[in-house]
């Protein structure tokens, strides 16, 4: 329970950095966290998933939401719960279902699952006496289904040093679990840390404390291609091979005592999101915790030996300019190899997330608003039927303007805040409205209205595909004088070419 208020309660309070006039660049209705959405290349067609939650004074005054964004990022659809946050929203096409954990408390969390057409069909949660850990939810190769738990044993540290000062004997070791469930909900397999993995393998740079010692701190839990669990432990800075059947540690990749040596890597630290890819390499989220300065956080891919038991690494990307992620965040590879690369607990002038090519080319990239981040992102190639978007129908009648949805909804909500059938125009701009559609909100098309005197004429938005980042017009500082190098540690303005501007901090 300790570990959950942590987890929780660490990011909910810490205090929310928000820079005025933030660029956001897509409607959203009122509730939601609005963003901007930037699309270098038109070649990705499907749909990103992701579910942000708010950091900061405002945490917790609205239910946190599931989103679906279409390939140009516009919210095709999201949903909103009355759990204190929702984590991992994300989609299993092998089995045509959505995952997603509600968190109501740190006694009780929820493990959902839902149907293609948005409707929740089935929830777990952990057995035992085990409080459940909102970092985890899969479903396996069996059709079975992992969650997470926390177990806190009781130990004898004494023997042993943190920080110079002999560690306590009653120390409360929280440790990590894995169960897994038939689709009758019986157990059928419960793996816990702290049956195979001493404490004294923990870096202290993540802290000691007696009454609540996080020392392996489990972040993801996936199926190797044999079947075994792979799962990341932040606080051990490394990834465990455990076999499905004993529970024994098969090889640790990373870590005091890593399986693996690096000859061609540093290696990493405090890392999330390690998985198996369909090429026989581990990739993961490197945080880069305990890097030597300047850390910066990145996606990495390792190729693994396990006759001379060395980890090459084969591929990595760092956003430019670089920067560190402290927490969270993940990176998800497709066969097509494709990364969305999601920075987790992190805020602007960074992305949330960005998705690259193998090359390292941005495709596409994501900002939510100052204060708002999200654990996990991904992309799909969903079953999302776009003929169920509601039309937006526009009508004039001199400098009456009307966009309207069709009757029959029980709910509508516009990107200009109002929930009714129609709304009437009084500036031009993009507009969307949402309504109700399985367990959430369906999402219009986005209607653009260039001109009040010609309002209905048939205008769509385009995105254009500059097919690259934009060039660079120069570097500013905050007064607007033109700079020839930013200077170290300060902050200042990229404008490009076509208009966009950010700030930045430069760190090196």
């Amino acid at each position: 329970m300790a570990f959950l208020k942590s987890f929780i309660s660490n990011a909910l309070f810490l205090p929310a950095f928000v820079l005025s006039a933030q660029n956001v660049n897509r409607p959203v209705p009122k509730q939601l966290p609005p963003y901007e959405f930037v699309r270098f290349d038109t070649s990705y067609h499907g749909y990103y998933l992701t579910a942000p939650f708010r950091l900061g004074g405002n945490a917790g005054d609205i239910p946190e939401p599931a989103m679906i964004l279409d390939a140009d990022g516009y919210l095709a659809w999201y949903m909103q719960t009355d759990a204190r946050s929702l984590l991992d929203f994300k989609y299993f096409p092998e089995y045509q279902q959505y995952s997603y954990i509600l968190f109501h408390n740190p006694d009780s969390a929820q493990f959902m699952l839902m149907d293609t057409g948005f409707q929740p069909v089935d929830s777990f949660t952990t057995v035992n006496g085990f409080a459940p850990d909102p970092h985890e939810f899969q479903i396996t190769s069996n059709q079975t289904y992992w969650v997470a738990g926390i177990s806190d044993s009781v130990m004898d540290l004494s023997a042993y040093l943190f920080n110079g000062v002999p560690g306590s004997a009653n120390t409360h070791a929280v440790g990590f679990v894995v169960q897994e469930f038939d689709e009758d909900h019986n157990l059928i397999f419960q793996w816990n840390s702290n049956d195979h993995i001493h404490p004294s393998k923990a870096y202290l740079f993540y802290g000691y404390n007696p009454a609540n010692f996080d020392y392996c701190h489990g972040n993801s839990v996936t199926e190797d291609s044999d079947g075994h669990l792979l799962i990341s432990f932040r606080h051990l800075n490394a990834v465990y091979k455990i076999n499905r059947f004993t529970g024994q540690i098969i090889w640790e990749l990373g870590g005091k005592t890593s399986s693996f040596s690096f000859p061609n890597d540093p290696g990493f630290s405090g890392q999330h999101d390690a998985r198996r890819l369909p090429n026989g390499n581990i990739a993961l989220f490197d945080n880069a915790n305990m890097a030597a300065p300047p850390k910066r956080s990145r996606a990495v891919e390792y190729s693994l030996d396990t006759v001379n038991w060395i980890a090459q690494k084969v591929w990595e990307y760092q956003y430019n300019p670089g920067f560190f992620a402290v927490a969270m965040g993940n990176h998800q590879t497709t066969e097509s190899r494709l990364h969305l690369v999601n920075f987790g607990l992190n805020f602007r002038p960074n992305p949330s997330f960005v998705l690259t090519d193998d090359a390292g080319n941005l495709l596409s990239e994501l900002f939510f608003q100052d204060s708002s981040m999200s654990y996990r992102s991904s992309i799909s190639d969903i079953p999302f039927d776009d003929t169920q978007r509601p039309a937006i129908n526009c009508t004039q009648n001199g400098s009456t303007i009307t966009l309207s949805a069709a009757p029959g909804y029980d709910r509508y909500e516009w990107s200009t805040g109002a929930e009714s059938q129609s709304i009437t125009l009084s500036l031009t701009g993009v507009y969307q409205v949402w309504v109700n559609y399985g367990a959430g909100m369906i999402g219009s098309e986005p209607r653009l209205v260039s001109s009040l005197a010609d309002a209905c004429a048939v205008s769509s938005v385009e995105t254009p595909d500059p097919g690259a980042p934009p060039a660079i017009d120069g570097y500013f500082d905050l007064l607007g004088r033109k700079m020839e190098r930013p200077e170290k540690g300060r902050l200042y303005v990229i404008r490009y070419k076509n208009g966009w501007s950010k700030i930045l901090l430069r760190q090196e």
